[in-house]
């Protein structure tokens, strides 16, 4: 069971992370340490179970062997299929005044969501076809700070059409990638990057988002309000010459957002609703810890009872406000999202200062009582001397996370990876045109309003 996800993560985060030693390289040498006590112990015991190995591998290696190249084979046709698709970039222009609050970016990202493409069991392991996966970013270009939406050629008018449904005075333009043009090596550039990932143990808890700053009213005086995004704008637009700072956020539906399975295992369905089942034991923990709280203050048995069929009743405030963003959450279509951010610039450019900045990306939406997002893998990894050996692992990790920002990959073969869920509101929270009241040269706006001519121009 060491070998499967969550052993694994049991493992390195439990037990061997504070020392920072690879899982992969722990376990296998605590087996053959184990084998060995054993067979200094009962020599007789290793060569019996040895003798039943082979004697049953007339049923588990044909076993052992189809999973293996069934495996193999959906790797391949989800492989083939994704580098059929024609992907296009499309920067977007912000209006010149955004008046809209982030319920608006909110509308438009539910429009996204769409869980087609999965149709048959046919169309999965024959034709190896897969949703559709659309990326949210943010680049910060030697100080200029552009929004950009990555997807499929296929879609790229319909999300147009429902952007410029929402903010019919942006600009949306198909253009070059921004990372093509940079021919990454580790020699002559410096990468810091990361992959993050919600840290509480329910998705469904959200992070702290626009409606709990409250962006979703519109006061009378729009520059009192508090937006998050505007602190993070600002440091993507001081950075300086030949420097680049990048936000990612890819995304995909899931399979179903009801009670039936949410993902496939190499073609077949899953059971159970992860988004939903940790929803609810996250609730009732809240509300087993509020009651146990309350009965260590009374003696009586009787009256622990009467404390107990009070339930929610007890809660504190900061346990009322969970419940509340959870409940909130569970009424949302939420995306299965892998988010990356990469500071980049050649080797003379290159500020470490920048780093902490980067590792706290996201802290404006971490505040208590909400959830978190916190870096999970990348260059943070390597802190201890024999984590890497002349820098060989780390220089691995920079090129492979350079890779994979280039090509947008996160989901299916062969770089598929366990997804951190968002709702609509927390990605709108974090991926959204700041107000007009945000004046800093660095964001690119369209540079006027734009506004039919008069019907009555003389021609």
């Amino acid at each position: 069971m060491l070998w499967t996800h969550d052993g694994a993560h049991h493992v390195s985060e439990k037990i061997i992370g504070g020392w920072a030693f690879e899982t992969l390289a722990v376990i296998p040498a605590v087996f053959v340490i184990f084998i060995l006590i054993v067979a200094g112990i009962d020599p007789s015991a290793i060569s019996g179970t040895l003798a039943m190995v082979i004697a049953l591998s007339p049923i588990w290696l044909p076993i052992g062997l189809a999973v293996f190249f069934w495996i193999t084979w959906v790797h391949y046709i989800y492989y083939m299929f994704w580098f059929k698709q024609e992907y296009v970039l499309l920067e977007i222009q912000l209006p010149p005044e955004v008046e809209k609050s982030p319920l608006s970016m909110e509308l438009f990202l539910t429009a996204m969501w769409n869980s087609g493409g999965e149709s048959t069991f046919i169309a999965r392991v024959w034709k190896g076809q897969f949703r559709a996966v659309f990326t949210l970013e943010i680049a910060s270009n030697e100080g200029q700070v552009k929004f950009y939406l990555h997807c499929r050629k296929a879609w790229k008018n319909i999300l147009e059409a429902k952007m410029y449904g929402q903010f019919p005075e942006a600009r949306i333009t198909e253009v070059q990638d921004y990372v093509a043009p940079i021919n990454f090596n580790t020699d002559d550039y410096g990468l810091w990057g990361a992959e993050y990932k919600k840290t509480g143990d329910a998705d469904a808890l959200p992070i702290k988002t626009y409606i709990d700053y409250g962006l979703d009213k519109s006061p009378d005086k729009p520059e009192s309000q508090v937006d998050p995004i505007s602190n993070l704008v600002e440091f993507l637009g001081q950075i300086g010459q030949g420097e680049h700072i990048w936000m990612q956020i890819i995304m995909r539906a899931p399979k179903s957002n009801d009670k039936k399975g949410t993902n496939w295992w190499y073609g077949f369905g899953t059971s159970g609703n992860p988004w939903k089942d940790k929803a609810k034991e996250k609730l009732n923990g809240i509300t087993k810890q509020a009651i146990e709280r309350a009965q260590e203050m009374v003696a009586d048995d009787a009256e622990k009872k009467k404390v107990g069929s009070r339930g929610s009743t007890l809660l504190s405030g900061g346990e009322k406000l969970q419940v509340e963003a959870i409940e909130r959450s569970l009424t949302k279509l939420y995306f299965e999202c892998g988010i990356r951010v990469i500071y980049m610039a050649r080797n003379e450019n290159f500020s470490g200062i920048n780093i902490g900045s980067v590792v706290k990306f996201f802290d404006a939406y971490n505040q208590p009582n909400y959830n978190a997002i916190m870096p999970t893998r990348g260059s943070s990894d390597f802190d201890y001397p024999w984590q890497d050996w002349n820098s060989i692992r780390e220089n691995r990790v920079r090129r492979n996370l350079f890779f994979r920002y280039k090509h947008r990959a996160y989901f299916y073969v062969p770089y598929d990876q366990v997804p951190t869920l968002l709702t609509t509101e927390e990605l709108a929270t974090i991926w959204h045109f700041p107000s007009s009241v945000v004046q800093t040269p660095a964001l690119d706006r369209v540079p006027s309003r734009r506004s039919e001519a008069p019907v009555n121009l003389p021609i």
